[in-house]
């Protein structure tokens, strides 16, 4: 019965989850649009920013709930593994839907962006490791670069009359919009980490023999990762079918960059994060993947079906890869 409890906590954690980061999206781009601020920095700003809701409320709560002098596993397996969720399933899977464009403003400042975050996390991780943690003054390093992105973000946006697809709404309608959102988000975030790291314990743990750390990762990096990022997979299939190319690709570039500047940054400066053998892998594998979906957007300057296909066939094999690795079979 503890199970099904478990279980159900989840699935309406991630319902309150994806309603709420709906909300929020919606009404911030109306507001936004009232602004006459760019379609580009919608995407990459407040969409990126809405869709990574349940993100930063998962690692926000797991932090919270985490035990003084503890890490917080949980949190740093979310992020990374929904970077990686995000692309190679996600952009896969729009891709395969229409084939994905990109801009060329986005070769100049957004993709830069995104591998100097990447490689900035993976830098603070390695170079760290005495106490295997993102502790608080690295944490605050995060911060700093995302203050830097936003800045970055505002002062080069162009083109302002550009149309997106979200219908401007009264601003008092998007107000409460925006409260209920947030509201949303934050109890999702609470049902999902505490259903996830109950069914780590209880199932992973006590049924399989499986080590603490690696099941609370696996489940991080896996459940938690797809359920939190399926704002980014319904707002970037919408985006590329309705031809908003700037909001499907620019959604996932700054939900990246937001993920690893902004959430770890916040997260890591209320707890430590967590950073085993198994996670420094995974920055290696962020890392590739990034370089290799970038490097297909710049070259070909879209994301095809074709290579929307190979990313799905990525997300696959890494899926089987941690699973299989949590159990110590690899």
């Amino acid at each position: 019965m503890e199970h099904i409890i478990n279980v159900l906590l989840l699935i309406v954690g991630f319902i309150f989850l994806v309603k709420g980061a709906d909300f929020f999206v919606v009404s911030s781009a109306s507001i936004a649009r009232k602004f006459n601020i760019s379609a580009l920095v919608i995407g990459l700003t407040l969409v990126a920013f809405g869709t990574s809701l349940p993100e930063l409320a998962v690692s926000f709560v797991a932090s919270l709930t985490v035990l003084p002098g503890e890490t917080s596993d949980i949190a740093m397996g979310n992020v990374i593994g929904s970077n990686i969720v995000n692309i190679t399933l996600i952009l896969g899977l729009t891709a395969m839907a229409k084939q994905v464009s990109v801009s060329k403003t986005m070769h100049q400042k957004e993709f830069p962006y995104l591998i100097f975050a990447s490689i900035l996390i993976a830098f603070l991780a390695f170079l760290f490791q005495s106490n295997a943690s993102i502790v608080w003054w690295e944490a605050l390093v995060l911060l700093i670069a995302f203050i830097g992105y936003v800045y970055l973000m505002i002062k080069t946006s162009k083109d302002p009359n550009i149309e997106t697809e979200y219908q401007i709404i009264d601003m008092k309608k998007a107000i409460l919009l925006v409260l209920l959102g947030i509201t949303g988000v934050s109890l999702g975030g609470y049902m999902v980490t505490q259903g996830a790291e109950n069914i780590a314990l209880d199932v992973l743990v006590q049924l399989f023999g499986m080590n603490r750390s690696k099941a609370v990762t696996l489940i991080g990096l896996s459940i938690v990762a797809v359920g939190t990022s399926l704002p980014e997979m319904v707002t970037s299939i919408v985006a590329a079918r309705k031809g908003e190319n700037e909001i499907a690709f620019g959604n996932l570039v700054g939900s990246n960059i937001f993920n690893i500047l902004f959430i770890l940054g916040v997260s890591g400066i209320i707890r430590p994060l967590g950073i085993n053998g198994d996670v420094l892998i995974d920055i290696v594998i962020m890392i590739g993947v990034t370089l290799l979906a970038l490097l297909a957007a710049v070259t070909r300057g879209a994301v095809s079906k074709k290579e929307g296909i190979v990313l799905v066939i990525l997300y696959v094999l890494y899926l089987s890869y941690i699973i299989l690795r949590a159990f110590n079979l690899f």
